[in-house]
């Protein structure tokens, strides 16, 4: 059975969030407030080991041959003051300052696009190196983590995000967007 450990292993990842920031870009103190409020009753030690483990998987951006990362967000995720404004514009920096690394591609789907192909829920495409493990969709739900592997799923999921891909801003235009929200909100 796969895990959330997989996406260490990938060679490339796909992710539209619809309401957070990727958890791969996810800085120190945002994914403790996001972590904390998805899940009210996790003890203090349950979210400081959820964080943990978040922070250990950002290391595949950081190895020699780092894993390619295509994140896009809806415009919703940089209104949502997660950890509060201190936190959030911390967190807005650093999406502006990854989004410089050649193997990160970061876009914004402004809300001026109206309604959007992504708007049902947020998923992540894995591609592995090995020919031999076939891609894979994951999508977290209220109901659990869900993995899709067959070919119509991996398809679908494909098509849906070259289609967000279009409606989002390019990326030097998603960097500037970002960039206006850290100013308003400062």
């Amino acid at each position: 059975m796969v895990n959330l450990a997989a996406g260490a292993e990938a060679r490339s990842v796909r992710n539209y969030e619809s309401l957070f920031v990727p958890g791969l870009l996810q800085s120190e103190d945002y994914a403790r407030a996001v972590i904390k409020g998805v899940l009210p009753l996790a003890s203090d030690d349950e979210v400081e080991r959820r964080v943990e483990a978040r922070i250990q998987r950002q290391q595949s951006l950081r190895k020699k041959s780092p894993l390619r990362l295509w994140a896009i967000l809806d415009e919703a995720v940089l209104h949502r003051r997660v950890g509060g404004t201190k936190v959030m514009v911390e967190q807005l920096q650093a999406l502006v300052k990854v989004a410089s690394q050649p193997h990160v591609t970061l876009q914004v789907i402004p809300f001026t696009t109206g309604a959007h192909a992504g708007m049902p829920g947020s998923f992540v495409v894995m591609d592995f190196p090995d020919a031999a493990d076939p891609a894979l969709v994951y999508i977290d739900s209220m109901a659990g983590d869900l993995f899709l592997e067959r070919e119509p799923d991996l398809r679908r999921y494909t098509v849906l995000f070259e289609h967000l891909q279009a409606a989002a801003l390019d990326p030097a235009n998603s960097v500037q967007l970002i960039e206006t929200h850290v100013d308003a909100i400062k």
